[in-house]
């Protein structure tokens, strides 16, 4: 018998890192079809190009998130094989905080984009999945957008280890920022995946929304 809520609990995996690569891939399409069509070459300007790079430094936090968790294989009552999870995440509303190092955010993004992939060597496809030991431990690669971009660019940075672990209904990202851009120690995020309807144990997850979340000290 599944436990009453044990799907939020299963669910809030693995999209993230898909939707990041999804994200980024189109942006790059995007980019190189109108470079590479001549069709498209009168779009493209000088003022189009980046003049100017940024190293972000100090915190803030961020009080939308949403996003995509993806497993592979799908999760299904009773699974026994490794799983991969990918996390992929947007996040908005974001403030200076100052935090534990590095004082106000400079310059302050208006969008973060977060991609997260690791193997689920506790749980792994089995379902459902809601308490016990950590998920898993994986890269966390963090992009930023900040007007008026793309005019200035902000350089992007990582977690090297960013450790993702069940806490009730929602996932917590943990990890510090060691790399590029707004380096923190005490990174963290919290996110509440939900599996895509018609989804179930019985049927098989492969995908998760996000429906909610936040990031703190980035």
């Amino acid at each position: 018998m599944v436990p009453k809520g044990s799907f939020t609990h299963l669910g809030r995996r693995a999209a993230l890192i898909g939707a990041t690569v999804g994200l980024v891939s189109s942006i790059l399409v995007v980019g190189g079809t109108a470079l590479a069509s001549g069709r498209h070459s009168s779009a493209v300007h000088a003022s189009s190009v980046p003049t100017k790079d940024i190293v972000g430094k100090g915190q803030f936090s961020c009080s939308t998130v949403t996003g995509e968790v993806g497993y592979s294989p799908a999760i299904v009552a009773g699974g026994k094989m490794k799983e991969r999870v990918s996390i992929w995440f947007t996040a908005t509303g974001c403030k200076s905080t100052g935090g534990s190092t590095g004082g106000p955010a400079t310059p302050l993004p208006k969008q973060v984009i977060g991609a997260l992939s690791f193997m689920d060597n506790n749980f792994l496809n089995g379902c459902p999945q809601i308490s016990g030991p950590p998920l898993g431990t994986g890269v966390l690669d963090l992009a930023y957008n900040y007007p008026p971009v793309p005019t200035a660019m902000i350089d992007p940075s990582v977690a090297p280890s960013a450790t993702v672990t069940d806490v009730g209904a929602l996932w917590s990202i943990k990890g510090a920022v060691t790399d590029g851009s707004f380096v923190s120690p005490t990174f963290s995020a919290l996110i509440k995946p939900n599996p895509i309807a018609p989804q179930n144990c019985q049927k098989g997850i492969t995908s998760e929304y996000i429906i909610r979340g936040t990031l703190t000290n980035v």
